[in-house]
């Protein structure tokens, strides 16, 4: 029915431009209050640094050492969105810190940071804290120090346990260390845990695929990402296994890990107990408040983006009446929320957004069903497994039908 498969959500995006209202500023856009009380929002902290480039990785990210100014200027960022209306009178749900390396910043600065946030602003009383992190990265110093701060979710970017995997992967330590490291996490009451798994590396074996499977399973994660390699001109590292691998080894990890209690929250997560609330409410159209230099988010219907560049970044803070963003038109959230239900596994449930290409949908979907990618349910048509597999590739068909 398809004849490539898209890997990635970034290229299911659909057009937006049609939804702009034009240029604003944080001190136009939300000067007035909240009267949204669905406590969706969250928030997202980039930290742009790393010790190591993997070579799989194309993200905003410098190898340097973080500018010791850093968490200071974060803080300043929080103070002052903490004093306009909207976000006054904001309750956030979900903090994701994600980079880049965030743990490349010290336990000091992190907490520092932690603190300005629940000092400043309003949380839901169980609101989640997600670090990304490394495993070298992730001492027991800084383990202890977040916990006690306040994070309660990591996401451990492993990618395999194999140990000639994680060679060309750019990966510092051995499998056994980020094995122990993660075991370590799983012993505190009250921490979710998950980790990047990457599938179809060069000269990945099934065996090799099966072993992290196992390893998986031995330390009870509370969910895993999948993600299987993406051949970018912006990576160092070999091209990808074929598409017969990318297939059959999607297959194995969907099967395997079924039979022993996961299933798919995500096109490319499986979890057991991880509710992972920071994603889930982003792709419910949440407000997303970004802080830190190339932070990207969008609230009140203004869509901003963060100077990626460190001596930017600062003087952007402080001037933040100065910061422009794109303003959307209200209607924008349903084309979040569309997408949103695709990458959650199900087919868009606001079918007015097809306008006059409904008829079109409707022929689409009989066509999926027939193909055995989509089924319907009591809440709605959901991808199967083959689906999933096909899902951003759908996603981005889908997009294309929008009226």
């Amino acid at each position: 029915m398809f004849k490539e498969r898209l890997k990635t959500h970034h290229s299911a995006m659909s057009e937006g431009k049609k939804y702009v209202a034009g240029m604003g500023t944080p001190h136009t856009a939300l000067m007035s209050v909240n009267e949204n009380d669905s406590k969706l929002a969250t928030i997202y902290i980039h930290v742009p640094f790393c010790n190591k480039i993997c070579s799989f990785c194309n993200m905003r990210r410098s190898l340097q050492n973080p500018a010791e100014n850093y968490a200071d200027l974060v803080v300043r960022e929080i103070e002052q969105y903490a004093a306009l209306p909207y976000i006054e009178t904001t309750t956030f749900d979900a903090v994701y810190f994600g980079g880049g390396t965030p743990t490349t910043l010290s336990g000091e600065a992190l907490s520092k940071i932690l603190k300005a946030l629940k000092g400043n602003l309003n949380f839901t009383e169980d609101a989640e804290f997600t670090i990304e992190t490394t495993v070298t990265e992730l001492t027991e110093d800084k383990m202890k120090t977040l916990i006690e701060n306040g994070v309660n979710r990591f996401s451990v970017g492993v990618q395999t346990f194999d140990d000639e995997g994680r060679k060309q992967m750019g990966r510092i330590g051995s499998g056994e260390t980020a094995y122990e490291r993660l075991k370590q996490l799983k012993s505190y009451d009250g921490v979710t845990v998950s980790m990047d798994l990457i599938y179809n590396y060069p000269g990945q074996t099934m065996e090799s695929l099966m072993a992290d499977l196992d390893k998986i399973t031995e330390l009870n994660l509370d969910g895993f990402s999948m993600y299987s390699l993406i051949n970018m001109k912006e990576t160092t590292i070999d091209n990808a296994g074929n598409e017969r691998n990318d297939e059959e080894m999607f297959y194995t990890i969907s099967h395997t890990m079924k039979e022993r209690g996961y299933d798919f929250l995500e096109l490319t997560k499986m979890v057991k107990s991880d509710r992972y609330r920071y994603i889930m409410n982003r792709h419910k159209g949440a407000d997303t408040l970004p802080l830190g230099a190339g932070a990207g988010g969008s609230v009140n219907g203004l869509a901003l983006m963060n100077p990626i560049k460190l001596d930017e970044y600062e003087q952007s803070v402080s001037d933040l009446a100065s910061r422009k963003g794109m303003l959307f038109v209200p209607e924008y959230v349903e084309v979040v929320r569309f997408k949103g239900d695709v990458q959650t596994a199900y087919l868009p449930r606001n079918e007015a957004m097809y306008g006059s290409n409904l008829g079109e949908y409707e022929r689409f979907r009989r066509e999926l069903i027939e193909q055995d990618m989509v089924c319907e349910t009591a809440d709605g048509y959901r991808l199967t497994e083959k689906g999933i597999f096909w899902g951003n590739t759908i996603s981005r068909h889908l997009s294309q039908m929008v009226g």
